[in-house]
């Protein structure tokens, strides 16, 4: 029997789209250890590979948007697409010289050719489908994403071992395997892309691009779901993080870090597992409700790790991956509604605020610097606060 029927092909494209992004994103993650290694980097250097990863949401997704809106979203995914292939290339040859500035060139190519396909499929999913079904949809897609996000660390890992098989233990030339490996998926996305037929949509857009833009900054609710989604993707990344320090930290879990690195992966297979019973439910309870609810409890379970050192406090974080899980599919399509017929643009503007990852994780680990480990949770906790405070404030702006 077929999950999906024939005319649900092009969500099958796009949720193996999410796949594959959620699986580079994470494995990037992964991979600043073994960048360290290779290129004898202290930690402080090393976040040059994640700040080159994240900085294309900046740099692209305007660009992006702005192409979307003069060819529309099928032609343009095909680019993009073919961008990822290309740049996942670029990185697998560039990575091999085992030099610092080349490797980051690579890392922005192929991030870049990340960025902007996550433009063009965030919305693509949503809008080939009915309004009432678009949320569902999206968290189909998103937890596709997080299948990647999950193996994402697995696949590294497997990579390796086969490379050390073949006497390749080079760590530069085993990271390149990996992006060739990642680089074949992308040719069997572009034949499938092929084969089939994508329905084409042109944003809906009455104004000019940059008019259009002005317009959605104006739009206090699209604005406000745009923070909240840039503080989601904050805490995303920083409990992704920061729990397997925890985890692994003598004065706390003391597990060691590899035991730690194994254990996070939990995380991951709660918002999926989220996201899957979303996908499945989600018409059937009111999402402002159960976005209120998740933050509430991720923001406890934050309290409680700011005041008790325990090994079960840690993984009691894990369970914030299942808070998580309805929080992307709900703002993201909350937001893109809100966008209205500025909808290239919106899409553009949420891409951007993955830069989150980057701000969020920043100030825990500044409080860690100044403060401890426990202390800093005092960031994610505060952030689904205002989280939950932005979310009911926009929907005093609804139309």
């Amino acid at each position: 029997m077929r999950v999906f029927p024939l005319k649900d092909a092009p969500l099958v494209l796009l949720s193996l789209i999410f796949f594959i992004w959620g699986l580079i994103t994470v494995s990037s993650n992964s991979l600043i250890p073994h960048y360290k290694e290779a290129f004898s980097l202290d930690y402080k250097m090393a976040m040059l590979f994640p700040m080159a990863f994240f900085i294309t949401r900046i740099t692209v997704s305007l660009p992006t948007s702005f192409v979307m809106a003069k060819i529309g979203y099928r032609t343009t995914l095909k680019f993009c697409l073919i961008w990822c292939l290309l740049g996942c290339l670029a990185m697998a040859y560039l990575v091999r010289g085992e030099e610092l500035v080349p490797t980051l060139i690579g890392i922005l190519l192929m991030a870049s050719g990340v960025s902007a396909i996550q433009v063009v499929s965030s919305p693509y999913v949503s809008l080939l489908s009915t309004p009432d079904k678009s949320v569902i949809r999206q968290s189909v897609a998103t937890a596709s994403n997080s299948v990647g996000t999950v193996l994402g660390p697995l696949v590294l890992t497997a990579v390796i071992l086969v490379a050390t098989i073949f006497n390749i233990d080079n760590t530069a030339h085993q990271v390149s395997y990996l992006f060739l490996f990642i680089a074949l998926f992308f040719f069997g996305l572009l034949v499938f892309f092929s084969k089939m037929t994508l329905p084409d949509i042109k944003p809906k857009q009455m104004t000019g691009f940059w008019r259009g833009l002005r317009l959605l900054i104006k739009n206090q609710q699209f604005m406000k779901l745009a923070l909240v989604l840039l503080l989601y993707i904050g805490v995303e990344v920083s409990f992704g993080t920061f729990t397997i320090a925890y985890l692994a930290d003598q004065q706390y879990g003391d597990l060691g870090l590899v035991f730690a690195t194994q254990i996070i992966a939990l995380y991951w297979v709660l918002m999926f597992v989220g996201r899957v019973l979303f996908a499945k439910f989600g018409n059937t309870v009111n999402k402002h409700y159960l976005f209120s609810l998740s933050c509430v409890i991720a923001a406890l379970i934050s309290a409680v790790a700011v005041y008790q050192n325990y090994v079960w406090i840690g993984y009691l974080m894990l369970v914030v991956g299942l808070c998580n899980s309805a929080l992307y599919p709900i703002i993201y399509a909350q937001a893109l509604h809100a966008s209205g017929k500025q909808n290239s643009q919106g899409a553009a503007i949420l891409i951007m605020c993955s830069i989150g990852g980057v701000v969020l994780p920043f100030v825990q680990a500044s409080l860690i610097d100044e403060l401890s480990l426990s202390t800093s949770y005092i960031a994610p906790g505060l952030a689904y606060v205002l989280m939950m405070v932005l979310y009911w404030s926009s929907l005093k702006h609804r139309v």
